[in-house]
């Protein structure tokens, strides 16, 4: 298989294939076949479908979207280069999309069918530690979205609510949730959590539309302090 150096180099840069050497990429290369799929402002993958590829974002744009049970709200996020698409459910009890992925504008992946992982992959000790360190890595981010200090105020649970949604920490988030939902979610009266959206709205951390709140920057909402008397349950 003849590939371009700068596309090896790409390869061997990522978190599957680094502390391979060129000569072992090419070896590795020999036994499989990885697909270049190109997507323009299309569904990639969604919710529901069977999990069978292990999909690699190249480059462009790629949402998340995860829908709430019941479809009660729709979680969205924008996903960052170089990452892989919901590893967790590759394997497992459950091998379906917890999340549907579409590209805005046009995106390339790399897709690898995951009969790879135990045919090929298993030939490469460092391809089996880097495999074992993906899957630590999100078991971790999991536990400590999971592990988020919750206090007894609406603006805390509402960021503790959307941090554990969210793969990627950082980027915009979008939940499209009706006010009664987010108050029966949150325990809270709904009026108090209008009121605390406005102010975050005032406050500039937030952009509503109908049932809909995008939030630029999460972290910069979490640190926000909002007034004591809006916070009420």
């Amino acid at each position: 298989m003849i590939m371009q150096t700068s596309m090896m180099s790409q390869l061997l840069s990522m978190p599957l294939f680094q502390g391979l050497t060129m000569d072992e990429l090419m070896k590795l290369l020999e036994q499989v076949r990885p697909d270049f799929l190109h997507f323009e402002d299309a569904y990639i993958q969604r919710s529901g479908e069977r999990h069978n590829r292990l999909l690699y974002i190249l480059r462009g744009k790629v949402i998340r979207e995860l829908p709430g049970p019941g479809n009660r709200y729709l979680f969205t996020e924008v996903l960052d280069e170089s990452t892989f698409i919901e590893i967790s459910s590759l394997f497992g009890r459950n091998t379906t999309l917890r999340a549907s992925y579409r590209a805005v504008g046009e995106a390339v992946l790399l897709a690898f069918d995951k009969s790879y992982m135990f045919n090929v992959f298993g030939q490469f000790s460092i391809v089996q530690l880097n495999i074992l360190n993906l899957y630590c890595a999100y078991a971790q981010s999991l536990l400590e979205r999971q592990s988020l200090p919750i206090g007894d105020d609406i603006h805390t649970l509402f960021c503790h609510f959307v941090r554990s949604l969210c793969e990627n920490p950082r980027g915009e988030k979008q939940l499209k949730m009706t006010r009664d939902d987010l108050a029966l979610q949150l325990g809270c009266n709904r009026r108090r959590m209008s009121e605390l959206i406005v102010s975050w709205q005032k406050a500039g951390l937030v952009n509503l539309s109908y049932s809909q709140i995008a939030i630029p920057d999460l972290k910069r909402l979490q640190n926000y302090r909002p007034p004591r008397q809006n916070t009420a349950i």
